[in-house]
């Protein structure tokens, strides 16, 4: 399932999505100027792992978003 969905070229960030379906539904609706790619939390890891990154939690929202994770060099 891939429900990463990564932002931006420049300054990195991926939200995490409860399934695929919001994920989509995310980039449709946000991304249509935006460089956004969807990853499986394998692929995530596997391009990322070794990144610093810092995990913030979402609140309820539309989305169904759980974590916010900005990746660092």
């Amino acid at each position: 399932m891939k429900n990463y969905v990564l932002i931006g070229e420049k300054w990195k960030r991926a939200i995490v999505f409860t399934d695929e379906r919001y994920a989509d539904l995310y980039i449709a609706k946000n991304c249509p100027d935006i460089c956004c790619v969807k990853y499986s939390a394998a692929d995530f890891e596997a391009q990322f792992g070794l990144n610093a990154k810092k995990v913030l939690e979402y609140g309820l929202n539309d989305y169904n978003a759980q974590v916010l994770i900005t990746i660092g060099d």
